[in-house]
């Protein structure tokens, strides 16, 4: 047998294995980035854009996010054009504390559930060739996930912070921590930071 045919798909295999390991190990819940979320400003909710717009907000008590025409025309993107997985498709979502409910709006049906079916909210990060998107989605005691909110697609750092906000006004509302998962696909230098100290006294980008 000629070595060049036994050593090329080795070749293959090895190139392979060098992006994917790296990859993987760095793909998964991210500890830095929640205690920063936790413990610090992230960015100004008034920088966020995505599926829905924030368009009333009571620290700690009450937020509206709703659907207006950008949201609306991100949606529709999302769902028939570019395609980013499941899809985060409500018209408007109320996280009311006085009621201890989330209620969810599309198509003018209604439904509410209670915060306690809730143990955590989770920011996911996709990412592909032109940035990253973000996902935020409630997780159950029991049950699917609910995927409730996404981001326009923008360069990671700048889409963590500015849908962490939204995040950390939820979890205030809920009482539940935030879990943040990054994409092993993405890779910026630097970054996510190796340390809470690596990403204090930083802004948004």
């Amino acid at each position: 047998m000629n070595p060049v045919d036994l050593l090329f798909p080795l070749a293959v295999i090895a190139i392979y294995l060098s992006i994917a390991i790296p990859a993987y190990r760095r793909q998964g819940r991210n500890a830095v980035l929640e205690g920063m979320i936790g413990c610090s400003e992230v960015a100004p909710l008034a920088a966020y854009r995505g599926t829905l717009a924030i368009t009333d907000l009571k620290p700690g008590s009450f937020l509206r996010l709703r659907k207006d025409s950008d949201a609306g025309r991100l949606q529709f993107k999302y769902r028939w054009i570019t395609g980013v997985g499941p899809q985060a498709i409500f018209d408007e979502i109320i996280f009311d504390n006085s009621q201890r409910a989330v209620e969810l709006v599309r198509n003018t049906q209604r439904r509410s559930r209670a915060f306690a079916e809730f143990s955590a909210i989770r920011l996911r990060e996709s990412s592909g060739e032109h940035g990253s998107i973000w996902h935020l989605e409630l997780i159950p005691q029991r049950g699917k996930t609910l995927l409730f909110l996404t981001s326009e697609r923008q360069e990671r750092r700048a889409g963590f912070e500015r849908t962490g906000a939204v995040a950390k006004a939820v979890a205030a509302i809920i009482c539940v921590p935030v879990q943040v998962v990054v994409d092993g696909n993405a890779w910026t230098p630097g970054w996510p930071p190796k340390s809470y100290m690596a990403f204090s006294g930083t802004s948004p980008s």
